[in-house]
């Protein structure tokens, strides 16, 4: 072999060899999952007949492009699915019937959590049926169960060999909705377990978003205890934070560059208030080195309006929503919130 030729085959490899090493293989791809999470979610009293008449996929159809670009879409189902008669005693309960679990699976929605005020508000026997009914058709869920053990466990789905834990508490009344050692219900965040299993999960997970039912209805301002609440669970490894329960929105806090979402409002809740008229959507995408981006979709859920369909709110509107978000942000945030006008977090 000439000089000349061994010099060719040696540059031949060596450029063969650095393709190799530039060219990603197929288990080295940067993947990334986009979930997207909405508020509160109360198929009862007036969504029924709307649905029923104009078809289950109804109420998503102005933002069927978001869900469509999503791996995973989560809510919070505020009320129980089932026919019993017997209520708890107080001022409002909430219990949807059977054949509106179809709205769910129309939207897409592949978890829910159900710790809140109201999964227990036609008792054990309803919420068993809830949670069987899920199962059935595919939704993963947390936050309740039979006793404290199940209701702790989170609801876990594998995307693109990624695993996504989503742990949900309610820390609202009335107490005797709390799961016990040997009573069904709601996970309340006891400091004995919480942020232990925070931390496992975090262990088990590639990510870990905690969904927490807490607050005081209508108020924009998150009360001390969850500011105190939510750091503490950042810190013990939750990588993102979705709250609900004020049917109305709250700020956005961006700790140690992880995202904090208070309250994110309503979404299709058979209600006519006038007091929840904006929410949001939350969409976010992660990949092997955590949360990577972060969007708001501003949604106008005043059914006066809408009519259980929720729509994007858009212009002058969508800006002033933003402007509004800012501002009940700021005494959240050692620094500004900035949000562009395509409604993306910069953090």
């Amino acid at each position: 072999m000439t000089d000349k030729v061994k010099s060719g085959s040696i540059i031949l490899f060596l450029s063969l060899l650095l393709l190799v090493l530039i060219l990603p293989t197929p288990g080295m791809v940067a993947e990334t999952v986009a979930i997207l999470a909405g508020g509160d979610v109360m198929l009862g009293s007036w969504v029924q007949d709307v649905v029923r008449k104009s078809g289950w996929f109804y109420p998503f159809a102005a933002m069927d492009s978001v869900i469509d670009g999503s791996d995973i879409f989560m809510i919070n189902l505020e009320a129980p699915f089932g026919e019993e008669d017997s209520a708890f005693a107080k001022t409002y309960t909430f219990q949807v019937a059977p054949d509106l679990i179809e709205v769910l699976t129309a939207g897409r929605i592949g978890a829910v959590s159900l710790a809140n005020n109201h999964i227990m508000d036609f008792g054990p026997g309803a919420l068993k049926y809830t949670m069987d009914l899920l199962r059935e058709k595919g939704i993963v869920f947390g936050g309740a169960g039979m006793n404290l053990q199940e209701a702790g466990k989170p609801a876990i789905l594998k995307v693109r060999d990624m695993s996504v834990a989503i742990a949900c508490y309610s820390l609202t009344f009335p107490k005797e909705f709390w799961a016990t050692d040997t009573t069904a219900g709601t996970c309340f965040p006891y400091h004995t377990f919480f942020y232990k299993d925070i931390r496992k999960f975090k262990q088990e997970n590639d990510l870990v978003i905690v969904s927490f039912h807490w607050g005081s209805e209508l108020m924009e301002t998150p009360k001390e205890y969850q500011t105190e609440l939510a750091r503490n669970t950042i810190d013990a490894g939750a990588d993102i934070i979705i709250g609900h329960h004020p049917h109305v929105i709250q700020g956005i806090e961006i700790y140690k560059g992880r995202v904090i979402a208070y309250s994110l409002g309503n979404f299709i809740f058979g209600s006519y208030s006038e007091n929840a008229r904006e929410a949001m959507l939350l969409k976010f995408s992660f990949g092997t080195n955590g949360i990577q981006r972060c969007r708001i979709y501003p949604i106008n859920v005043y059914n006066a309006e809408v009519e259980f369909q929720p729509r994007f709110l858009t212009d002058e509107d969508k800006i002033k929503f933003f402007n509004k978000l800012v501002t009940i942000s700021t005494e959240l945030n050692i620094r500004p919130l900035v949000i562009n006008t395509a409604g993306w977090i910069e953090f």
